[in-house]
């Protein structure tokens, strides 16, 4: 029996996995985030909205013009 890591990172041809990541799918970054708690991938999630959000309000400062 293959663990669900074993299935993301070497797929079996013809599956729906493998289709993925023929696709583009970075299976890799779905196997990291897999090893992570759901307190650590809450985390870093938030982290990114963060960011994004700090890139979202300077993007805004941009737009404004000076007067």
């Amino acid at each position: 029996m293959r663990t669900p890591e074993e299935k993301l990172l070497n797929p079996r041809p013809g599956s729906k996995i493998a289709e993925a990541r023929d696709f583009g799918i970075d299976l890799t970054l779905i196997v990291e985030n897999l090893r992570l708690t759901p307190e650590q991938r809450i985390k870093k999630l938030q982290s990114a909205m963060i960011g994004f959000d700090r890139l979202r309000r300077e993007v805004e400062k941009q737009r404004i013009p000076n007067k």
